[in-house]
């Protein structure tokens, strides 16, 4: 993340970044679950590859949601446990793109995030401000990230050592 001379500008293009990385994240696994299911023969796979797309913008539980959803079309159309089990194997690769590939590459580097404060952000925006605090929290999280940069570049400017150095 380039540092900017104006915090609120830059909240700005980070949240941009966020919400473009999510788009663009659902679109890849819409794809993805589109390809796989329609191999694993599941019914309604155009369907249920937008729905999987759209359950990725809820972090944590939107994919769980969607994993419950395709298990319930499969048993209402009698299928046998190999294509649950193709099924869930398709989800689970998705999952673990997403969570390996995607999210970091996309959202952890250009927005200056690491694993643990985003984990860390999430469980407290869910123990305080529930299901809306869990999708908000790491766009939150970044954006006081932003202000925490700018003020910390701020105070390294005003300290002494530095004040010396320059006379």
């Amino acid at each position: 993340m380039a540092p900017s001379g104006n915090p609120f500008r830059q909240s700005i293009r980070v949240l941009t970044l966020f919400v473009r990385s999510q788009f663009i994240i659902a679109g890849i696994e819409m794809i993805l679950y589109a390809v796989g299911f329609a191999i694993a023969r599941v019914p309604w796979w155009p369907l249920f590859a937008v729905v999987g797309g759209f359950c990725s913008f809820i972090p944590g539980v939107g994919s769980l949601i969607f994993l419950a959803l395709i298990s319930i079309a499969l048993l209402f159309t009698h299928r046998d446990w190999t294509s649950f089990a193709v099924t869930f194997g398709v989800w689970l690769s998705v999952q673990a793109l997403e969570g390996f590939v995607l999210q970091p590459v996309l959202l952890g580097k250009p927005l200056g995030l690491r694993a643990l404060p985003v984990f860390l952000a999430l469980i407290a925006g869910s123990l305080l401000f529930g299901p809306l605090g869990f999708i908000l929290a790491v766009p939150v999280l970044a954006v006081a990230n932003v202000f925490w940069r700018y003020f910390s570049d701020k105070q390294a400017e005003r300290s002494p050592r530095k004040q010396r150095a320059r006379q």
